[in-house]
């Protein structure tokens, strides 16, 4: 904790200046009694002061590793392409920082699995940036499942056609990435599918990933760069005798689709997130007599990063549990990785899990 005057607030420190970073910053400074940006940490150091003048941090570097010997540091986000998320988090746990990671949490299981042990060891928080977990429809949905309303749960779906999404500079490069659209926005639908059902361990994956529109002439990326797919799809059996598709798309010649679906011998729920309205939906009952049970009011919640880092600040200051763990996180990096591999060969492979 540092000393403001008469306020005691956490110290920040944000590693990666770029693009995302200004939305966890954001939602640092709107709560400047409980948290106060420190510094800030960028390959780019003249990037990390810009930052650092803008937010009115103190300091400025051009290697984390200087911000993580502060003292007046509490925890960090790690705003870094997705292959550089595990070297700063891992390191600062081990310096006794608590950490937000931005989504994916790693680009492979392996990282993810030695961020989750250097959590353990540090007994600090790790908190994955997935701020589709607030979203109030996620939230009901969630609610209602551990109500017992689904019966048995035998069929899950989770879907994202963009229509056209394609980004540009390190997203596209599997050297800084890790991987294209499934793990980039796949990510949001995946791990929201996987959370509303309790996190039901992966068996095994037949899946498929292709680069269809990346090398495209009329694109507004560098067409030279991309080594990611834009598509991917895959059947995967999850324990509990659970089925579930997953399939994500940068750009498709679809109209724009995001749903998420769980049925149950006794109930259902759908989450389509980008709807105008009749975003969730909610039923219950047997065969002949099956109710659309969706209620009136939503929980609180929010899909603004800012909330999200609200939540992070103060499972710190009032000593509660990560709002996101990274340990059932790394069911969907194993998803990933098997999703990759059975692309590669063509065939059904078992997800290998630590």
């Amino acid at each position: 904790m540092i000393r403001w005057g008469n306020i005691m607030a956490l110290g920040i420190g944000i590693i990666g200046a770029g693009g995302i970073s200004r939305a966890h910053a954001r939602g640092y400074l709107q709560i400047p009694d409980e948290a106060r940006i420190v510094g800030v940490a960028d390959i780019l150091e003249e990037r990390a002061q810009a930052a650092a003048q803008e937010w009115g941090a103190k300091y400025a570097f051009g290697d984390y590793r200087e911000l993580l010997t502060l003292a007046e540091v509490d925890a960090v986000s790690v705003c870094t392409y997705t292959k550089a998320h595990r070297e700063p988090t891992v390191a600062a746990l081990q310096a006794g920082k608590h950490v937000i990671v931005e989504k994916p949490m790693a680009a492979t299981t392996t990282e993810a699995y030695q961020m989750v042990e250097a959590q353990k060891v540090s007994g600090k928080i790790l908190m994955v940036g997935l701020k589709w977990r607030f979203m109030p429809e996620i939230r009901a949905a969630k609610a209602f499942i551990e109500e017992g309303n689904l019966g048995q749960t035998y069929y899950a779906e989770a879907m994202g056609w963009q229509h056209r999404g394609i980004p540009g500079g390190t997203f596209i490069k599997k050297e800084t990435a890790g991987g294209g659209g499934l793990m980039d926005n796949g990510v949001y639908t995946l791990d929201a599918v996987l959370y509303m059902m309790g996190h039901p361990k992966p068996l095994t994956v037949s899946g498929t990933d292709a680069n269809i529109f990346g090398h495209s002439p009329d694109g507004t990326w560098n067409i030279n760069d991309f080594s990611v797919e834009d598509f991917g799809a895959a059947f995967i059996r999850l324990e509990g005798g659970i089925t579930l598709f997953f399939a994500h798309s940068w750009a498709i010649n679809f109209s724009e689709q995001w749903q998420i679906r769980i049925a149950g011998s006794r109930g259902s729920v759908e989450v389509s997130p980008f709807r105008s309205e009749s975003k969730l939906r909610l039923s219950h009952g047997g065969y002949s007599d099956l109710q659309d049970v969706t209620p009136d009011r939503l929980p609180e919640g929010s899909t603004d990063i800012a909330y999200e880092i609200k939540q992070f600040v103060r499972a710190i200051r009032e000593a509660h549990p990560s709002p996101i763990p990274g340990d059932t996180f790394l069911y969907t990096n194993a998803i990933f990785d098997g999703l990759y591999q059975s692309s590669r060969l063509g065939r059904e492979v078992s997800v290998s899990l630590p």
